[in-house]
């Protein structure tokens, strides 16, 4: 299985090559093809990828995976989105995703990655646990929420922080693959967008699809002070006016918060639950989403379905 990545920059020489080892360092059985798509920048920026393009072409990298393909392309483009297109539009890999300049991915990632969308071919979008990085670098923060992701309530534009109360966030797009063949049905980047590109393309793979939460880390959010994303505010003005989710999912994860031993009686079934759910005007199968954790018993990945609260 071929893996395509894709990184956007644009005189942003800070942290690239820390992401561009966190990429090339990947090992496991699979192909690695990494192309990234500069829109024209200064030469500290270029002197960095001659450098690993140097050191790709005399075989540094590559026993640790099967094979791996880098290249590097440097022409105008309309914002980091439509580079990324570009990209995308030069890359050949059954699996797609991009990782920004200054982010990374976690060790074995691309193992993880490919094993899971092997054994699972019905699997198209793949997510692992949200997590941060600190500007130095170090692995600073991470958490389990949500538990899985509902197709129906990422359609609807829930998740962000205006609705963490309801028990949604971003989706986190350095831990987001996805199978190419879903890139070409609801892709690709609108690039009317500056920061929230990333949220409307959610959305239209959901139109498709369900996104699966694999419970390990993939990549990982560098929070530093010069990043694009730095102002919130930019990314939510791109944001579409959607209707707050229901009143009565707020109270449910509410009462689940502080009574978590009656989850079962809700989630555990479809005969049991959908009539509960139907009263508080919930659907049972909103309220659920598939999961992908190791089995240790087994040894292998293994699928289940979860809450998303």
């Amino acid at each position: 299985m071929k893996i395509s990545i894709v990184t956007p920059t644009y005189n942003r020489a800070a942290y690239l090559d820390d992401t561009i080892r966190s990429v090339l360092t990947q090992r496991g059985d699979f192909d690695l093809e990494y192309v990234i798509q500069d829109g024209g920048s200064g030469e500290e920026v270029l002197r960095i990828l001659d450098y690993w393009q140097r050191r790709v072409n005399r075989g540094d990298f590559g026993s640790e995976c099967n094979g791996i393909t880098f290249r590097y392309y440097i022409e105008e483009d309309n914002g980091m989105y439509d580079a990324i297109n570009k990209g995308f539009e030069r890359a050949s890999g059954q699996i797609m995703a991009w990782i920004n300049s200054d982010d990374m991915y976690h060790e074995y990632c691309f193992q993880s990655v490919c094993q899971v969308f092997e054994r699972f071919p019905d699997i198209r979008w793949l997510i692992g646990m949200p997590n941060t990085y600190n500007h130095m670098g170090s692995k600073t923060g991470f958490h389990d929420f949500p538990g899985a992701y509902s197709q129906a309530f990422i359609q609807r534009g829930y998740y962000d922080p205006r609705f963490i109360d309801y028990g949604f966030h971003w989706i986190q797009q350095e831990s987001t693959f996805w199978r190419r063949d879903l890139w070409h049905t609801a892709g690709p980047l609108n690039t009317q967008y500056k920061y929230a590109g990333d949220f409307h393309l959610w959305r239209e793979f959901a139109k498709h699809t369900d996104l699966v939460k694999l419970r390990s880390f993939l990549g990982g959010y560098r929070v530093h002070d010069n990043q694009i994303t730095a102002s919130p505010e930019h990314y939510m003005n791109e944001l579409p006016e959607v209707e707050p989710p229901p009143l009565s999912l707020k109270l449910l994860r509410q009462f689940l918060t502080i009574t978590p031993g009656v989850r079962n009686k809700y989630f555990s079934d479809k005969e049991t639950g959908a009539p509960l759910l139907d009263r508080l005007g919930l659907q049972f199968n909103d309220l659920l989403g598939r999961t992908v954790e190791w089995s240790y018993p087994e040894n292998k990945w293994i699928l289940k379905w979860n809450s998303i609260l």
